[in-house]
């Protein structure tokens, strides 16, 4: 009996010896054998052709030599279509298929370009390409080379684009009236200035086919300094943002270099002067727009009567104290209507735009913009016989969790609203937060934003971030002020941003 229980414990040590074996057999069999070099494969020409990228000003030819396909490219450029001739049967990048003339490739990566014969032989071609990270560039001159110290009183200039091969280049001349003045309110205190700049007749600076950062033609440009932006995305991100959500009448900004009177001063955002106009916020002649700001600076102002917000009339000009009485009235009547005890029930969404306050919290609460609480830089406009609604969006400087800590991407689990009685934080949080019908279209925003809209937006981070590397580099020589620099950093807090949020809007 002893040995009959001893025979299955040995046939199963063999069988299973043999299973070990196999098993090892196996997986060498599959090792994968390497690839034979085919000498006789050649890549023969390598060019980017215009007429497939039509972003390009010409033809750039590479040169190939010793494996290696070598060529000049400025960063705006990275994704483009290669047009190659070569005796290869195939030829992939990292197992993907290329075909001449048709397939696009994202040149910011390290790229090889396989070539495979008919036999399974390959030869690998490594591109090597030289960056050009100049940006478009403008270079003021201003009349007799005068200094720019006042935000009220322009100074002829004489303009000067180079668009760098994406932008169109121009020149305006003195004779034509270019002006240009500071502007700002705590950003013109700063040592890097912005700048505002007004034509004689309207005309677009940087003239770019992209639908997605075109600026369309107007008088008035504003050129920010973003001293207090280390990666040079603040605003440029919460724009973005804005335009996914589809807000009506957002900015967009491109950035360039800018050359004052012969003196390099870095990377400025070229954007849209916030105003009434036909190319700008088009709620025609007889349209509103309206700043609630604690600087209460303009010309043109009241406090209002529920919630003591500072309420300016940017446009229009007005001529008299009665026209004011009548925009005081109608805004505190819409206002009675948020602070009343019957409120959310009441008729107070007849004279505001539902879907402009879900998305004005999506894109405040995101970017942590914590300025909506003195309130400052809230812009409100109005169609003549319309309802009020929320935008444009501006000034993201002390967004991202700036606010209270002096650096950038801190607090991403921070409440937008805070627990004092300033005005901005009585009025909004009341507005955004106190209507089921308001968190409703929050909720539906915020699942499609997330779902079709945020890979979009970090894609965006590290394009822009990759184009406007050099000039960063150079900007940050002249103004390095401690400033967090590194998109990824943005990048990960922006995810974790994403993460409260959900926990957030999911809670309502």
């Amino acid at each position: 009996m002893h040995k009959l229980l001893k025979q299955p414990r040995l046939l199963y040590l063999y069988v299973l010896i043999g299973f070990l074996t196999s098993v090892s057999c196996s997986k060498e069999s599959t090792t994968t054998t390497p690839e034979v070099e085919d000498v006789n494969l050649v890549l023969e020409s390598f060019v980017f052709e215009k007429k497939n990228n039509p972003h390009l000003s010409e033809d750039i030819v590479f040169n190939i030599e010793n494996n290696t396909v070598s060529g000049e490219l400025k960063t705006y450029f990275f994704n483009a279509i290669p047009t190659f001739t070569t005796n290869a049967q195939t030829v992939e990048i990292n197992t993907i298929p290329q075909v001449s003339a048709s397939s696009s490739v994202d040149f910011r990566k390290s790229i090889t370009y396989n070539l495979k014969s008919s036999s399974g032989a390959v030869k690998a071609y490594n591109v090597n390409i030289s960056w050009d990270d100049a940006l478009a560039h403008i270079y003021i001159d201003t009349e007799g080379g005068a200094p720019i110290i006042s935000k009220e009183d322009y100074v002829n200039a004489k303009l000067t684009i180079d668009g760098q091969s994406k932008y169109e280049d121009r020149v305006f001349e003195l004779s034509e009236q270019a002006k240009v003045k500071g502007r700002g309110n705590s950003t013109w205190s700063w040592p890097k200035k912005p700048f505002k700049i007004k034509l004689d007749s309207k005309e677009t600076l940087v003239a770019d086919n992209d639908p997605l950062s075109r600026l369309l033609p107007e008088k008035d440009w504003v050129l920010l300094a973003d001293y207090q932006d280390g990666v040079h995305l603040l605003n440029n991100v919460a724009f973005t943002i804005g335009r996914m959500l589809e807000m009506p009448f957002t900015n967009t900004i491109i950035p360039v270099e800018l050359t004052l009177n012969g003196d390099y001063l870095g990377v400025y955002g070229l954007t849209e002067q916030i105003e009434v106009k036909t190319n700008r916020v088009n709620v025609g002649d007889t349209g509103l727009l309206l700043e609630l700001e604690q600087y209460f600076d303009e010309e043109w102002q009241f406090r209002s009567a529920a919630y003591n917000l500072p309420v300016m009339v940017k446009d229009p000009g007005l001529d008299t104290q009665g026209e004011l009485d009548v925009i005081q009235s109608d805004w505190n009547t819409f206002e009675a209507l948020v602070a009343s005890e019957d409120f959310p029930n009441n008729n107070y969404l007849d004279y505001i735009d539902g879907e402009s306050i879900a998305k004005y919290f999506i894109v405040y609460m995101l970017t942590s913009n914590e300025e909506i609480n003195h309130p400052k830089s809230t812009y409100m406009h109005k169609a003549a016989g319309g309802k009020y609604a929320m935008g444009p969006l501006w000034d993201f400087d002390w967004a991202y969790g700036y606010e209270g800590t002096g650096q950038h991407f801190r607090n991403a689990d921070d409440d937008l609203f805070w627990t004092g009685t300033n005005s901005g934080t009585t009025f909004f949080k009341r507005l955004m937060l106190s209507d089921p019908t308001i968190k409703l279209l929050i909720q539906e925003y915020w699942s499609d934003f997330t779902t079709n809209h945020l890979g979009d937006l970090m894609d965006h981070i590290e394009e822009h971030s990759f184009i406007i590397a050099g000039a960063k580099a150079r900007n940050l020589q002249l103004w390095n002020n401690g400033l967090v620099t590194d998109e990824l950093v943005m990048k990960q807090w922006i995810e974790n941003r994403v993460s409260y949020m959900n926990s957030f809007i999911s809670s309502f």
